[in-house]
């Protein structure tokens, strides 16, 4: 096997990259890697698929950097390659995050939309798979799963509380991870969207 770690992050430098970034099924596939490298049938098998239906990602992700082949072993008689992610983090250059430019508006709301599009991709698969699971014997082991979405006029200053707050959830949360595997030891994902919220003043178009 190739002698390689990941980056701890990756600057986006372009768009195009950042297109085949945001598609919420690629970052299926990244999230199934980030552990370690594997096959493209070995990642089918994580995310319930056949091998057929992840060579356009891969090789568009490999194409763009964001994955790479780190090992090559036979089996069959045939050549499997071992895909491991390229940086654990990914983050856009200055220059992307212009929203006053096309470019900076595609840029920034093509971030914004991928993890909301990835957690709903997610959360069905999870769903799909725990049913298969329990369909084929396994423990019932019932855990919560929490959407929440409300609007609410609040001053600045308690705005900032609260972004504070939730970045020390994010903190806890990315700290606490447990490489132990058991039935009381599951994955757990988060997804955290805090914004100010605006509407047009008066009845005309973005255009006019």
């Amino acid at each position: 096997m190739e002698d390689f770690i990941p980056s701890p992050v990756m600057i986006l430098e372009d768009l195009e990259t950042l297109k085949v970034l945001a598609d919420p099924f690629r970052n299926q596939i990244l999230e199934v890697l980030a552990p370690g490298p594997l096959t493209v049938n070995q990642i089918a098998e994580k995310l319930g698929l056949t091998p057929s239906k992840l060579y356009y990602h891969i090789n568009m992700m490999e194409k763009h950097n964001l994955i790479k082949i780190v090992d090559t072993t036979v089996k069959a008689n045939i050549i499997e390659k071992h895909y491991w992610i390229m940086a654990y983090e990914f983050k856009l250059a200055e220059e992307l995050c212009n929203f006053s430019t096309p470019e900076g508006q595609n840029s920034v709301t093509t971030t914004m939309v991928a993890p909301i599009e990835t957690t709903l991709g997610d959360i069905k698969r999870s769903l799909k798979a725990r049913a298969y699971a329990l369909k084929h014997g396994a423990k019932q082991h019932p855990r919560e799963v929490v959407i929440y979405r409300e609007l609410r006029s609040i001053p600045d200053e308690l705005a900032n509380k609260f972004i504070a707050r939730l970045n020390e959830v994010m903190d806890e949360f990315n700290a606490s991870e447990n490489q132990e595997r058991s039935e009381n030891v599951q994955t757990h994902a988060l997804t955290i969207a805090f914004y100010p919220s605006f509407y047009f003043e008066n009845p005309k178009t973005q255009d006019d």
